[in-house]
């Protein structure tokens, strides 16, 4: 057990103090001035195009021939961070069209996209799709994961893409102070500036907390009878929270460097192995027992199932503003299979997907 030797390393974790470290070389990219896209012989997705959205007459001013800088910029806008690939495309596109529909000032929502791949491709489907959306694109170089990440209980949780959220404060303008982050697999039944209303106070996350669940499974034995690690929690009650929605200052982030305490925790991970999913874990670590509670009815999570096994699930009690795909069965793919959850059928009415484009068409 190589990791437990690394004194000074585990010390900075345990203390959480505050240091300064070298910047993360996270990519950040102006929309047009992206990397040269890969060749890809992918059979492309077709989407209709989505109808427009206007504010009321109640909403802030909002004017779209703002400069690029301006406009991300936006002090009254409400920011949304999403990744986007080719997988999970069809869904991100359902989600969106959720969260701009539901919108009582559509106008006013920005979207921050984050992409590792086929950037220009993935433009164009955007813009083509909505045409009023406000949103700029982002590169995240997976190399900056890709030595870090080990391997989960779910293969999908081990592409880089999943773990761009830990670098936002890294790749967003500095001008924004928060965001929303929101994953592909869900759709938004309510107004997004409900939620963008949350007060933090003194915390860096916001997100709905699930203190019943049995928090220790999250973590193996092996980090559990490590007093030096399990201590982390000593002075706080976790529980947890689900990373897949969450609200985050993103000054109070860049401020505490929670990125690089995050990489460290990931280092320690390949070290000597003491969790098994993905990139949920050292949020874990940093923040539950921290969060500023939401209510749960901003994550309706697990619609999608276990995760070594499909299968179908219902809403939980109470009321709905998000339904939440976690887990291994999208709705997509069980539509598409012919073997739907009867929850799936909320699903549908966002789905904007039309065809598969094959080169010779």
């Amino acid at each position: 057990m190589r990791w437990v030797g690394n004194a000074a390393l585990v010390s900075f974790i345990i203390v959480e103090c505050i240091r300064s470290f070298a910047p993360t070389q996270a990519i950040r990219l102006s929309v047009g001035r992206f990397a040269t896209p890969k060749v890809s012989s992918e059979p492309a997705m077709v989407f209709q195009e989505a109808p427009a959205f206007h504010n009321g007459i109640q909403c802030p001013f909002s004017s779209e021939d703002k400069g690029e800088a301006e406009s991300v910029c936006d002090a009254s806008a409400v920011h949304i961070a999403m990744t986007l690939d080719t997988v999970y495309l069809r869904g991100s596109i359902a989600a969106i069209l959720s969260i701009v529909q539901h919108s009582d000032c559509p106008q006013t929502l920005i979207f921050h996209f984050l992409v590792s791949q086929r950037d220009v491709e993935l433009k164009t489907l955007v813009r083509h799709t909505f045409p009023y959306l406000r949103f700029k694109f982002y590169y995240f170089d997976v190399k900056l994961v890709k030595d870090l990440i080990s391997s989960s209980l779910r293969r999908d949780l081990e592409q880089p893409l999943n773990y761009a959220r830990s670098y936002l404060a890294e790749i967003l303008e500095t001008c924004i102070q928060r965001v929303i982050y929101l994953d592909s697999d869900l759709i938004v039944v309510d107004d997004i500036a409900k939620l963008w209303g949350t007060n933090l106070g003194s915390h860096t996350v916001g997100a709905p907390e699930y203190c019943h669940v049995n928090f220790t499974k999250y973590f193996n034995p092996l980090f559990w009878s490590n007093s030096t690690l399990s201590s982390i929690f000593e002075s706080r009650t976790p529980c947890y929270f689900n990373t897949g929605v969450m609200i985050i200052d993103l000054a109070k982030w860049r401020q505490q460097d929670y990125t690089r305490r995050i990489e460290l925790w990931m280092e320690i991970q390949k070290e000597g192995r003491i969790y098994e999913l993905g990139s949920l874990p050292p949020f874990l670590l940093l923040f539950a027992g921290l969060v500023k509670p939401i209510e749960h009815r901003w994550n309706q999570h697990g619609l999608g199932g276990d995760n070594a096994m499909g299968s179908c699930r219902n809403l939980h009690p109470g009321p709905v503003s998000l339904l939440h795909w976690s887990g291994k069965g999208k709705p997509w793919l069980r539509l598409d299979s012919g073997k739907p959850c009867p929850i799936d059928s909320l699903w549908v009415p966002y789905d904007l997907f039309t065809k598969t484009q094959f080169a010779d068409e």
